[in-house]
């Protein structure tokens, strides 16, 4: 008579919880350096003034300061933060005191590079209007980033250095200063 053939199941294996790997993020020096490109399109705007003073001395300099403010202030230093956003969204976001894998960062870089690219654009040349347009656009981003900084602050008391650290004084004063000598030239 044939056996039969008995099922044997296998041995229970003990089933370990899938822990998803913290993300390390970036090393430390390249955050290091990421906390520091906040500070290029000032160091550019300051480097450019000198240069324009040492070429051309002060005949022209507001508007020659204009443009090297929608180049520098509001186009490089835009496009740097935007790609910041983009490329390093999780850290940002942390040195923001927002929560990390908010998709919140891509709409943020991508309208830091559209006006970084305004900015560019309109500090080399294009006409009055098109300046204009990126003074606007650039005002209302920045200064709107701004109000949203003290409402983190007042509400929250979110006082990371990328909420209420120099970021802050930037998204106030950069703005306001590429709007003075857009008025004045």
């Amino acid at each position: 008579m044939p056996v039969p053939e008995r099922s044997v199941d296998p041995p229970p294996t003990a089933e370990l919880p899938v822990v998803p790997a913290e993300d390390p993020g970036p090393p430390p020096v390249v955050l290091r350096l990421l906390g520091m490109t906040t500070y290029v399109g000032l160091a550019g705007f300051v480097v450019a003034e000198i240069v324009q003073v040492a070429m051309s001395g002060w005949v022209g300099f507001t508007a020659a300061s204009s443009l090297n403010a929608l180049v520098w202030l509001a186009g490089v230093n835009s496009l740097i933060v935007g790609c910041g956003h983009l490329m390093f969204p999780d850290p940002i976001a942390r040195s923001i005191g927002w929560p990390a894998g908010n998709p919140f960062q891509w709409e943020v870089g991508l309208a830091g590079v559209l006006i970084g690219v305004l900015g560019i654009l309109a500090g080399s040349g294009f006409d009055r209007q098109f300046q204009l347009a990126a003074v606007l656009a650039f005002a209302i981003f920045y200064l709107g980033a701004a109000v949203g900084h003290v409402v983190q602050i007042v509400r929250q008391g979110n006082r990371e250095a990328g909420n209420a650290g120099f970021i802050l004084w930037y998204d106030v004063l950069a703005p306001l200063l590429v709007i003075a000598l857009y008025v004045a030239s």
